[in-house]
């Protein structure tokens, strides 16, 4: 691959917890997300999802490795504590920034 194209994994791992972030916003702006009077704890998971989403996005343009990999490993306990609703696309979008990640290692070791 050319060094200026971005990592398509990356960027499939971007795009599904972007969406991820969408739809978790969408949902409680509907009402759909029982948030019982705790606003602070939605903004929080908010947050931490549209973080994820735009530190994938910067690695996977960046082909960053380290990049990739910190996304993955904070997808991936966000994944499993949000298993029985929005957990199983940041699970796939974990493993998605994994392979990435070690694609790129691989694809930059020297010899």
């Amino acid at each position: 691959m050319p060094a200026g194209r971005p990592s398509l994994l990356g960027l499939a791992a971007a795009a599904l917890s972007g969406a991820v972030a969408v739809l978790y916003l969408v949902l409680i702006a509907r009402g759909n997300v029982g948030a019982s009077g705790d606003g602070w704890r939605v903004a929080i998971v908010a947050l931490i999802l549209v973080g994820q989403a735009a530190l994938t996005t910067v690695a996977a343009v960046r082909r960053s490795a380290p990049l990739l990999a910190v996304a993955a490993a904070m997808l991936l306990p966000m994944g499993v504590l949000a298993l029985l609703s929005i957990g199983l696309p940041l699970l796939v979008a974990a493993l998605l920034a994994g392979i990435a990640a070690a694609r790129e290692w691989l694809r930059r070791r020297p010899g």
